[in-house]
């Protein structure tokens, strides 16, 4: 049957604008042309129907037709709902983000096979001129600061620590430290299990500077000898990330056990040798080029993301409203599970859930247009994602989360990895669009 539909002329379908990207389909088949499907369906459930009387498969086919009618109808309709409604989208080259709804299915003996199709389709959209889009040039020239940050940054690492004896704590100590919180005489880890470090400390280390963990807190211990206790009260900001603690005044009793000082190795091939298996000089060498390669890589994203904004900006078209709920509903999912690990109670999840899903909407409309225009330009370009390209993205990705890549993509969800696909193909189109774009002083 699957070939007769698709050869004959016969098939009727009617397309009706509904808004934007949503159409609907009014199709119809002869019914003569449904009776091949319905007669493969007949004989394969005689092959296995069980009539009393008969050995399985050896009763007549008007028999099994009669017991069977209901069944053999629902199939035959189902059957003829997929094969009729792909031969309308070929024949009328219509290309579908998804199928909505099926309507009005009218299946008859003697009456046409007929039915309505609601569908989002891709917009159909002039793409605006994509080559010499202006983007300002990058400065990416090398600083001596930042090299000596990127030094100072490993010399951190392979930092050691000194007891201190005979002061009290000063600013840029480290101390080791054990502490309780209470919140209205209640021990804050029992209120708000979620709290932490925030709620109680064992033998922590803190740095003492302005700024670090909790606001306040580490202003209190300047002065404080080792094995000295204190309690005070720090207030929690309005804006504090933790929302239950949001202008609460927690009570915090302190033990200090030790005041610790930060000694730094001195730089030689030594130390080099061993973190990088490199001497002095080539070590300088390796740190320079490092940074090199960040700061063009920084200075291509934003020019991408001026690329971007002036794709956005050029183009107005509707978009298909089931691809941007889909979007959506992602984007949603993924902002409420990063507020759950932060510890966000559900009752403000449930309370915020309206204004998260509007900003989420609002990012999903700016993704899928840009993934219609990137699209588009890749056919125009024959821009295509490589198995080389997705290899490299999941090895990369992999090593990032420190798995073996065959291991990574195993335990990779599929919306997940649908992801790494869309940045990699949006990634391949933005650099072919900066080959092409012109650069301004």
């Amino acid at each position: 049957m699957t070939e007769n539909i698709m050869e004959k002329p016969s098939l009727g379908c009617k397309v009706e604008d509904i808004k934007g990207c949503r159409k609907r389909l009014f199709i119809e088949i002869p019914f003569e042309e449904t009776v091949p499907e319905r007669e493969k369906i007949v004989l394969d459930f005689a092959k296995k129907a069980k009539v009393a009387g008969f050995r399985v498969g050896k009763a007549p086919k008007e028999v099994v037709e009669k017991i069977y009618k209901k069944e053999i109808d629902r199939k035959t309709q189902n059957e003829l709902l997929k094969l009729v409604y792909e031969k309308a989208i070929k024949a009328h080259n219509i290309e579908v983000v998804a199928l909505i709804d099926l309507e009005n299915v009218r299946y008859q003996p003697g009456e046409p096979f007929s039915f309505s199709a609601i569908i989002d389709t891709k917009p159909d959209f002039a793409l605006p001129k994509y080559t010499d889009i202006p983007v300002p040039k990058e400065d990416t020239e090398i600083k001596p600061e930042e090299i000596d940050q990127a030094i100072e940054s490993i010399m951190e690492s392979k930092a050691t620590f000194v007891d201190v004896h005979g002061r009290t704590v000063a600013s840029g100590d480290f101390v080791v430290v054990s502490y309780v919180g209470t919140l209205d005489n209640q021990p804050l880890s029992k209120l708000l299990p979620t709290a932490g470090v925030m709620a109680k400390g064992e033998n922590q280390w803190i740095l003492i500077k302005e700024g670090v963990f909790l606001p306040g807190f580490t202003e209190q211990l300047i002065g404080m000898e080792a094995g000295q206790s204190k309690t005070f009260a720090i207030s929690f900001p309005e804006d504090w990330f933790l929302e239950p603690l949001r202008g609460k005044v927690v009570t915090y009793t302190v033990e200090l056990h030790a005041i610790k000082s930060k000694i730094l190795p001195v730089l030689s091939d030594e130390l080099t040798q061993e973190v990088a298996g490199l001497n002095k000089k080539e070590f300088m060498e390796a740190i320079e080029k490092s940074i090199k390669q960040s700061k063009e890589s920084q200075a291509r994203s934003r020019q991408k993301l001026k690329i971007i904004d002036y794709l956005l900006s050029s183009s107005d078209f509707s978009l298909p409203e089931s691809e941007v709920e889909k979007e959506a509903e992602w984007l949603f999912r993924k902002v409420v599970v990063d507020m759950q690990q932060k510890g966000t109670p559900l009752a403000v999840l449930e309370e915020k859930k309206d204004e998260i899903y509007s900003k989420a909407l609002i990012q999903a409309r700016r993704k899928a247009k840009l993934h219609f225009l990137l699209e588009e330009i890749a056919k125009k370009e024959n821009i295509s994602v490589t198995k080389d390209d997705l290899a490299m993205a999941i090895h990369n990705q992999a090593i990032k989360q420190r798995m073996e890549p065959k291991q990574f993509l195993k335990k990779l969800p599929s919306e997940e990895l649908n992801a790494i696909v869309n940045e990699v193909f949006n990634q391949k189109v933005l650099d072919f669009l900066l080959e092409k774009a012109k650069i301004e002083n």
